[in-house]
């Protein structure tokens, strides 16, 4: 009789320990897929950023050459992470919603 009580707790402390580290596990995945989402949302508005570059015609009086194409980037990839971690673009929102239905 009590190594059957015994039996009994040791498998409610797994079971418990399995629920724990499945809602640790969700938790997790959860922070990645919200990080996934920010990203995309930051690439998706270095693109536009990058479209809206092509349309103004620069001039060849002060040219900075390639490596101002370089800073222009690197500056545009900071521009667009900051616009996607500030901004109410809500692409990342809407993005996380759909798709932590899945997880």
């Amino acid at each position: 009789m009590v190594s059957g009580l015994n039996t009994i707790n040791n498998y409610k402390n797994e079971t418990s320990q399995l629920n724990m580290l499945n809602s640790k596990l969700s938790s997790k995945e959860n922070s990645k897929l919200k990080q996934a989402c920010s990203d995309f949302e930051a690439i998706f508005i270095k693109q536009m950023l990058n479209s809206m570059k092509k349309t103004i015609n620069k001039t060849k009086l002060i040219d900075g050459g390639m490596s101002e194409d370089i800073f222009e980037d690197m500056l545009f990839d900071e521009y667009a992470a900051k616009m996607s971690a500030n901004s109410n673009l809500g692409l990342a929102k809407q993005m996380y919603s759909q798709l932590s239905k899945t997880i």
